[in-house]
């Protein structure tokens, strides 16, 4: 999904007191005015508060430096002053995430847009399914629907049926191996989604799974499921498939993890907290 093309300001946002802060140090306005640039571009990227640029890219600080046209030095100071005032976070993977980002956005209005791209582009595959399917040879009108092809089953794993068709043989012969992923329907109708996303995709030969990556799909859809959840695990795929992701983002899940370097900057700024 495309980035959004707003953000949430505060008519107050200038009596905060890191704000205030900020442009009483020298540069101080300099560093005002990337902090406003740095929310306009997380909005661009529109990945729940964190700075990554095409999918996979992280923001560096010669990399924000020529997006923004700024000096160097001056984008380093601004993230260090803006991570020690507890604006920025760093993830473990040293993704730079806007603190408290919801508040900068529209939330319901998000997911929303997030639903619309998933619905839409699943009506596109469901109708490119079907155009497929009428240029079957052997094709009865009326006779064989997306629903039978969706659950037919392969006599064997080849490279020259589709995701869907190989993703169903295996759940078939291997169901105990696969039993998280059956015992749930969302997640179950999730994965079907991304095989029949990975089908639509072009070139073939890139989006087709070979037997042991798809086993290895279906092993990291199950150690996500019991680390994080189904609920997050189906979010994470449904997410992908809208913003036409390669891949599945599974990092986005590892950004959740705790961050004890960013615990203790938070300490040090409630601390300030106390002296206004």
């Amino acid at each position: 999904m495309s980035g959004v093309k707003w953000i949430k300001i505060s008519t107050d946002i200038f009596d905060n007191w890191k704000i205030k802060q900020i442009k009483a140090m020298p540069e101080g306005y300099k560093m005002i005015c990337v902090w406003f640039q740095l929310l306009c571009l997380c909005g661009k990227c529109n990945e729940s508060g964190l700075i990554i640029l095409s999918g996979k890219v992280v923001a560096n600080d010669e990399l924000l430096s020529n997006i923004f046209g700024e000096d160097l030095k001056i984008i380093q100071l601004s993230l260090r002053t803006f991570e020690a005032f507890g604006m920025i976070e760093i993830t473990t993977d040293g993704v730079t995430k806007i603190s408290n980002w919801d508040e900068y956005q529209n939330a319901d209005g998000l997911d929303k847009l997030r639903e619309y791209e998933r619905v839409r582009k699943a009506k596109q595959r469901e109708k490119n399914k079907k155009l497929e399917i009428e240029k079957c040879p052997g094709h009865v009108p009326g006779q064989i629907g997306d629903k039978s092809r969706d659950s037919s089953i392969s006599i064997s794993y080849s490279l020259s049926n589709s995701n869907i068709l190989n993703l169903n043989y295996l759940l078939d012969k291997y169901s105990s191996n696969y039993k998280i992923i059956m015992d749930n329907k969302e997640l179950l109708d999730t994965v079907k989604e991304w095989m029949e996303y990975k089908d639509q995709k072009k070139p073939k030969t890139t989006n087709q799974y070979a037997e042991k990556g798809m086993k290895g799909f279906l092993s990291k859809v199950i150690a996500q499921s019991e680390q994080y959840g189904i609920e997050a695990v189906v979010q994470v795929i449904n997410d992908s498939i809208a913003n036409n992701y390669q891949g599945v983002t599974w990092d986005r899940l590892d950004s959740k993890k705790g961050n004890t370097y960013m615990d203790a900057i938070k300490n040090r700024v409630s601390e300030v907290d106390k002296w206004v």
